[in-house]
């Protein structure tokens, strides 16, 4: 886990950074999302990123601890901007064919 606590709150230039708003199991339910050994990377990512928001961690702090750009994470602010932001840690689905697998005809002897 990254420490950010001393930016947190901290003064900076630009605007001033509004901390997105999560009650406590929203925030234990984002906790969960991370601990999983094989919890998709962009998720973790995004998680981490909403929960230094929510702690008022500035986007040019966050974009930097992640290794983002700070286009993302003005992305990511908005995107999470909603009634309930852990439900948008995943991808949303895409459009197109979805992926299919045709079985292999069997081999006969």
């Amino acid at each position: 886990m990254i420490d950010y606590d001393a930016l947190a709150g901290r003064a900076h230039g630009g605007r001033p950074t509004i901390a997105i708003v999560l009650s406590a199991e929203e925030r234990a339910r984002i906790e969960a999302a991370m601990r999983p050994a094989k919890a998709e990377q962009r998720v973790v990512r995004r998680a981490q990123a909403l929960l230094m928001m929510a702690d008022g961690v500035p986007g040019t702090d966050i974009a930097q601890l992640l290794g983002l750009h700070v286009v993302t994470v003005q992305k990511w602010r908005r995107r999470f901007d909603c009634k309930n932001p852990g439900d948008k840690l995943a991808d949303a689905p895409r459009s197109g064919r979805p992926p299919s697998l045709s079985r292999m005809p069997s081999q006969r002897e």
